[in-house]
């Protein structure tokens, strides 16, 4: 099959798991908020903060490099699959003998437990890197879609269970626990590739510079975006990180949903054309048009619904939530487009710009929540959103330079979509204030905000674009 039909196939199917896994997301999510109170998401936001941490570590950025080697051997493929297994292991026993000592920090001793439950996870995903490396080489995103829906599926229904049968943060822990087994298990059974009883240091140390800068870098990179979680865990409370951990999850929507699934589809067909830089910048500036398409507006949306929103779906426990979703709204549309970079430097090889560029704004972000938590978990949000704003233009212009795309081009991609997506809200939130604002019923409050901002957002981008069935065929060349 050509690389635009492999890749369009595999794009079709990653936005059927994308629509079916935020439909899931949004309803677990609801269903999560009124089972458990924000004190016991913010305790599993401190288990996440390290499990998160330690994951970085898991697969050593080895799955990246079979992805961007053209032929890997059976050898190298063998020595990488024992490599992960035995970095899983180590990962689980090092969590274990700290899970007390971080307890004893967080003064929680009811996490040490938890910690050491969790920790398993780290052995079970390290058994599936190499075959769903393998799956997005060959931009196999059918089966990859498939066992992703239904490993997650499993895993909320699973835990929403626990939950209403009162276990708490447990329920959460299960939810994570029983998704990783699935979905590990149906890799094996989808995937052809079986790991020879070999191995070689040598075929590991020949991808270790790929792999060590790119390691590198998720390690600073998830340093500073969760500086914040550890200082509002450590300094204010775990309801305070409760509700943030929220508000940072449903911000994460268009990141997690859109932007980092496509690209799972897109590095892989980069990589082909790391050497062709004009078919290469075509390809990414229709991507980050795509990306701002869904993003912007749904950010734009949720800054202008946040208060109603917030009543309907979470209730009067989530007192805070509302004012953070309108702050972290604009990070969700720049990290949106931020995130889709990493491919570029993956599928160039150029790792090490990646960390160089990754320090600078892990230290800016870092100092930025140390300031911004004098004025508590909105001042850490408001830090969040100015630092972006700092990094925009050199994050464009070195990422961007290497696929010999200037600044002035994306951003003039992207810049008609983000206009109309903030008139968009603005039309949201004044329609509210004229009209809707005094309907007793908040649900259809938000349905008719909903329907609204839907309507204004198709005719603008009617206006703009002309005929949208022209758009979406031309998105689709």
């Amino acid at each position: 099959m050509a690389l635009k039909n492999k890749v369009l196939s595999g794009v079709k199917w990653v936005a059927l798991a994308n629509i079916f896994g935020q439909i899931l997301s949004l309803v677990s999510i609801v269903i999560f908020a009124r089972l458990l109170s924000p004190d016991e998401f913010g305790t599993f936001a401190i288990l996440m903060i390290f499990i998160g941490f330690l994951g970085i570590f898991s697969d050593m950025g080895t799955a990246a490099a079979l992805i961007h080697i053209q032929k890997p051997s059976n050898l190298l493929l063998s020595s990488v699959f024992y490599f992960n297994l035995f970095i899983g292991i180590i990962l689980t026993v090092v969590m274990i003998l700290l899970s007390a000592a971080i307890a004893t920090f967080f003064d929680n001793p009811q996490i040490t437990q938890m910690l050491q439950i969790i920790s398993l996870n780290f052995i079970i995903v390290s058994f599936g890197v190499v075959q769903k490396a393998l799956l997005q080489k060959n931009i196999d995103f059918k089966h990859l879609s498939l066992i992703q829906s239904l490993a997650m599926f499993i895993g909320v229904v699973t835990g929403i269970s626990l939950a209403i049968y009162g276990l708490g943060v447990y329920s959460l822990i299960a939810q994570v626990l029983v998704s990783s087994i699935i979905g590990t298990g149906m890799i094996w059974f989808y995937s052809s590739w079986r790991p020879e009883f070999s191995f070689s240091f040598d075929e590991i140390k020949k991808i270790w510079k790929y792999t060590a800068n790119l390691s590198a870098f998720e390690f600073i990179n998830y340093f500073a975006t969760n500086a914040d979680n550890f200082l509002i865990g450590k300094y204010l409370s775990s309801s305070a990180l409760g509700v943030y951990s929220l508000a940072y999850k449903i911000m994460l929507y268009p990141l997690q949903n859109i932007s980092r699934i496509l690209m799972r589809v897109l590095f892989p067909a980069f990589s082909t054309l790391q050497n062709d830089n004009q078919r290469f910048q075509k390809a990414y500036l229709r991507v980050i048009f795509f990306i701002s398409l869904v993003s912007f507006p749904l950010m734009a949306g949720l800054m202008a619904t946040s208060n109603v929103l917030v009543d309907v779906l979470f209730g009067d426990k989530w007192e805070g939530l509302a004012i953070l979703l309108i702050i972290l709204a604009p990070s969700g549309m720049l990290r949106s487009v931020y995130t889709t970079v990493g491919s570029i430097y993956m599928a160039k090889g150029n790792t090490d710009t990646q960390l160089k560029l990754g320090t600078v704004n892990a230290i800016l972000t870092v100092v930025g929540f140390i300031i911004g938590l004098n004025w508590g978990v909105n001042g850490i949000a408001y830090s969040y959103l100015i630092v972006n704003l700092i990094m925009l233009y050199p994050i464009f212009s070195i990422s961007w330079k290497q696929i010999e795309l200037s600044v002035m081009v994306g951003l003039s991609e992207i810049a008609p979509v983000f206009i109309i997506s903030v008139l968009m809200g603005l039309g949201v939130y004044f329609s509210d204030l004229l009209l809707f604002h005094t309907i007793e019923s908040q649900l259809l409050r938000l349905l008719l905000m909903i329907f609204v901002g839907s309507l204004l957002y198709l005719l603008m981008l009617r206006l703009r674009y002309g005929n949208l069935k022209s758009l979406i065929s031309e998105l689709r060349r």
